[in-house]
């Protein structure tokens, strides 16, 4: 049947839109009264940044975000730590990079980091270097299992081509939370390499020990 499309400010400032075909019945959309840009939920470009990837944790041992890397049309790629929570105390957040698409695997290998850290609340802070792990990398350390010590975080991951001779650079911000071993909060950067050009599709996060009782990870693809 015939309708109505109403748009209102919800302020009883409105206009009627006479829609000749079926639309059921009449529709209102309110819209605030204030300046903005309207985006689907399916827009190519959402300021540049694009949702690729979303993992949420309940009790899990590890949050796995696989097949979202696509260098043809993002050249880099935003990574969302939200309130991500230990199951057990004083643990280290570690993290895969991940090869082969939807059926990857865990990219093996020497992980060399470096970076600075910061107390928010208390003196101190220091850099440190010539860093490296085999097999995993570490997002932070001395994390704590009680509410305030969960980890929030961005970073920016840059993916070797497969072919180029680049590495794969990971460089993570966190936001300041409070930590285990010193009940300060801390904020500290790092940047991580994996010196190959093996091609990378993925990532995975899991701590040293236990699951990962809540929190989500959102991956946004960057377009050029």
């Amino acid at each position: 049947m015939p309708g109505q499309i109403k748009i209102d400010d919800g302020a009883g400032n409105y206009t009627i839109l006479t829609n000749a075909g079926s639309l059921g019945s009449d529709k209102t959309i309110t819209i605030p009264n204030e300046t903005a840009t309207l985006a689907t939920t399916n827009a190519s470009n959402l300021g540049g940044l694009v949702l690729l990837k979303t993992a949420t944790a309940s009790d899990d041992p590890t949050l796995t975000l696989d097949d979202f890397v696509d260098l043809s049309t993002y050249p880099s790629y935003y990574i969302v730590l939200t309130q991500i929570l230990a199951a057990s105390d004083n643990v280290e957040l570690r993290f895969n990079f991940r090869t082969g698409g939807s059926s990857g695997s865990d990219l093996s290998g020497s992980y060399s980091q470096g970076g600075v850290y910061w107390h928010g609340d208390a003196t101190g802070g220091a850099i440190f270097e010539n860093s490296s792990t085999t097999d995993y990398s570490v997002y932070e350390n001395g994390s704590g299992n009680n509410t305030e010590e969960a980890i929030v975080g961005d970073g920016h991951l840059y993916p070797a081509t497969g072919t180029a001779a680049s590495s794969n650079i990971n460089v993570y911000n966190f936001k300041g939370h409070k930590q285990m071993y010193n009940d300060i909060v801390r904020t500290i950067q790092r940047t991580t390499f994996h010196e190959s050009v093996t091609a990378i599709t993925g990532i995975k996060f899991f701590f040293s020990v236990g699951n990962i009782v809540s929190g989500t990870i959102r991956v946004y693809g960057v377009k050029s």
